[in-house]
């Protein structure tokens, strides 16, 4: 399910049904809309990410570096903090006192920006391998 918490709303609508009613053709019925529902949901989540794809794409060809260089930006502004925090810091701080980077609030910028923890999450529930993946953006840009 895309959306998570539609995803756990119709799955509890789901187990109510499945246990609360007991006309088999009723509750075949009910099951059969909700899997449509679930099915809209995860069709709609597709196409919102397939825009934001498509928003990206444009966004990054612009010619401003303000508006196609952030991404850019904030990759090397986590790269450099990380660097930072696990070579420059321990090994200046053998000779002085240096300041610690909270690597939390870094962590949870650097993977929000790369999309890691929702999108491969959702890739790997769906059963999306890798391989997959490149071959269905190798067969789109033909």
């Amino acid at each position: 399910m895309g959306i998570p918490i539609i995803g756990d709303i119709i799955g509890a609508v789901k187990d109510l049904a499945g246990k609360a009613i007991v006309d088999k053709d009723k509750k075949n019925e009910i099951l059969f809309k909700l899997q449509e529902l679930e099915d809209k949901a995860d069709q709609r989540f597709h196409e919102e990410l397939m825009g934001q794809i498509e928003v990206n794409k444009v966004e990054a060809q612009h010619p401003s570096l303000f508006v196609a260089g952030w991404r850019a930006s904030i990759g090397w502004v986590g790269a450099s903090a990380l660097a930072y925090a696990y070579i420059v810091q321990p090994l200046l701080g053998i000779f002085v006192e240096t300041p610690k980077i909270d690597l939390d609030g870094l962590y949870n910028i650097i993977l929000a920006m790369l999309g890691i923890g929702a999108m491969r999450t959702y890739e790997k529930v769906k059963g999306v391998e890798t391989t997959q993946i490149q071959s269905k953006s190798k067969n789109t840009a033909t």
